[in-house]
């Protein structure tokens, strides 16, 4: 393996198909969660931009276990108000086709 040259681009290619994988998988352990509780961050980062963390808490039926983890990390708009918050998030929601009837809020 060490003697087949990968062009950068294949590198980068290979890397975001393995991304895209393992996000699929991620979403697809939470849409097979009966519920799930998400829990929102509003940050900043280094240079100033405001950020939305999103945690999510499920079931995870192929471990029978509790799992938390980090859901999307969201870039907001500049002038940060409750609504563009929800804009994101239910943006990013509805391109996973997760169910908001599935959803608890969580306060932890």
């Amino acid at each position: 393996m060490k003697d087949i040259p990968l062009s950068n681009d294949t590198v980068e290619i290979r890397i975001f198909h393995m991304a895209e994988d393992t996000e699929t998988q991620f979403i697809e352990k939470i849409k097979k969660s009966k519920l799930f509780a998400l829990q929102l961050n509003e940050s900043t980062d280094i240079q100033n931009n405001s950020i939305l963390l999103t945690y999510v808490r499920h079931i995870d039926h192929d471990e029978s276990d509790m799992k938390e983890d980090i859901l999307s990390v969201s870039e907001l708009p500049t002038h940060t108000t409750g609504s563009n918050i929800f804009k994101v998030l239910n943006g990013f929601i509805e391109e996973r086709g997760l169910e908001w009837k599935k959803m608890r809020w969580s306060l932890y």
